[in-house]
């Protein structure tokens, strides 16, 4: 652990974060955005020459004149239209949704790293959630602090001053000092747990953080029980990896087995801390965000994502939250390479990309791998805010499919904008080349169709729908309050001009 104090200018501000995020994903072109900008070079050096072939070579092929008479519209004038009709100002500003998507979602709190995001997130169709911090508040408590094994027993006759002043207390004091200054949902619940408790005192060094198993540190001042030369080595984290610390194989199952026995039962979340051989088992209880269920059914029943937990807790707790907050696969006791070769494995099954959605830096591998990354920036770890593709600023996993159902819509409206260009081209320069209509006619058809292209796009502006039958609803709804707007409007009105 490393403490620094620093200051910050004003370009190191948050608020100036997310105004350079805010440009940055604005910048980031989609693949459709850059597909269009490198056609459109390539097409309007072919209107220009089309436009050149109908000016000169009409009156040889086609009989035109160059200039027009009463009888007939010159070659000239047809090159012009056609020059006009088919430049490409209407597919130049397709695009345009991809900006105003950007910017309705920032004003709500969510940041996306380049506008290819929202393709990404278009185009998923499997979506994993880690569990502690993210399905669940993330707000543990400490309901239990377990001896499980290598303390002295005091009913087989040996002594049972095997911890100073006892086991729980200097488990707790060891904990503590191990968990000072971590961002870690249990190390937080450790420290709160330790506050106002007369403890003895622990003071670390050699301290390691090993991210996806636990802390390892030396404890200055407290002698190993077997050498009284060296100082205690101590171990917090998953119960895997403190029993993985034991070379024999029959003290580490021994362990294992101690947990599964437990006297609190498999429910809470657990973490064990090993100090000088002597296994400690903490038990944690965590609750599942308000609101996490509605989400859930969102995503599989609108959405139609395949839904999964990724969690390194072991099976009873991870099993009883995926139960509370409805998310029937669940994939428990994973370590951070294990999330990360999951996620790997599930967007290859799939073929159509996977969401990973977490906060810690456990998390930060499989946010990195995935198609798209999510975070909860508000308790994010730098590392994981460094990796991810989307931020939360809101602690609130709500705003996860009203982002996914905003890149959706974004997507379709690009999709109908380019559609839209296209049609507006041929339907203005094919008869314009035909003589059929005049030169002011051409020019207003194609200012018309960027027009409509723009009021198009700027519809992503409104609340996005997960299908037509919700688009009908919600015109439908606006309609209905707009009449009763007007209608009570003219009510108000009436009244006013009642004589006394």
């Amino acid at each position: 652990m490393m403490i620094v104090k620093v200051t910050k200018s004003w370009e190191d501000s948050t608020l100036n974060r997310i105004v350079q995020l805010t440009e940055e994903g604005q910048l980031n072109k989609p693949k459709l955005q850059r597909w269009l900008d490198e056609f459109g070079e390539h097409y309007s050096k072919v209107v220009v020459a089309l436009s050149l072939a109908v000016a000169l070579l009409g009156p040889f092929l086609f009989n035109w004149p160059f200039f027009g008479n009463s009888v007939c519209r010159g070659s000239i004038y047809r090159g012009l239209g056609l020059m006009v009709a088919a430049s490409p100002c209407a597919l130049a500003v397709a695009p345009l949704a991809y900006a105003t998507a950007i910017s309705s979602l920032a004003s709500k709190g969510i940041l996306l790293k380049g506008g290819h995001v929202l393709d990404a997130l278009s185009s998923c169709q499997s979506i994993a959630f880690d569990k502690t911090g993210t399905l669940t508040t993330g707000k543990l408590m400490c309901k239990a602090i377990e001896p499980i094994h290598g303390h002295l027993d005091a009913s087989n006759g040996v002594d049972p001053s095997c911890c100073t002043p006892n086991c729980e207390s200097e488990a707790l004091a060891v904990a503590a000092a191990m968990e000072k200054g971590t961002t870690h949902p249990i190390g937080r619940a450790v420290l709160k747990h330790s506050v106002g408790r007369d403890l003895p005192v622990v003071a670390v060094e050699s301290f390691e953080s090993l991210p996806g198993r636990g802390v390892v540190a030396t404890l200055s001042g407290i002698k190993a029980r077997d050498n009284e030369n060296e100082f205690a080595k101590a171990s917090i984290g998953s119960v895997e990896y403190i029993s993985s610390l034991y070379r024999s194989y029959g003290e580490s199952e021994q362990i294992k087995e101690a947990v599964k026995c437990s006297a609190f039962g498999p429910e809470f979340v657990q973490a064990a801390l090993s100090v000088d051989k002597k296994v400690t088992l903490f038990h944690f209880e965590d609750e599942p965000r308000t609101g996490v269920c509605e989400v859930i059914y969102t995503l599989r029943e609108k959405a139609k994502l395949r839904i999964m937990m990724l969690t390194g807790d072991h099976e009873s707790s991870a099993q009883r939250v995926a139960k509370a907050v409805c998310i029937e696969e669940v994939h428990f006791s994973l370590k951070p390479e294990d999330k990360l070769n999951k996620v790997k494995a599930v967007s290859r099954e799939g073929g159509g990309g996977l969401i990973m959605v977490g906060d810690g830096i456990n998390d930060a591998p499989a946010l990195a791998a995935a198609t798209v990354g999510i975070v909860l920036a508000q308790r994010a770890s730098a590392t994981a805010v460094a990796v991810a593709d989307v931020l939360l600023l809101q602690d609130n996993l709500c705003v996860v499919p009203f982002c996914i159902a905003k890149a959706r819509q974004t997507t379709s409206l690009v999709k109908q904008s380019v559609a839209l260009a296209l049609t507006c081209i041929v339907f203005a320069a094919l008869p314009s080349v035909l003589g059929f209509l005049p030169l002011w006619l051409t020019v207003l058809l194609h200012e018309g169709g960027t027009l409509l292209v723009c009021l198009n796009s700027i519809r992503a502006l409104n609340p996005p729908t997960w299908s037509w039958a919700d688009d009908i609803r919600q015109l439908v709804h606006s309609l209905k309050n707009h009449v009763s707007a007007k209608l009570n409007s003219s009510s108000d009105c009436s009244a006013s001009t009642v004589p006394l």
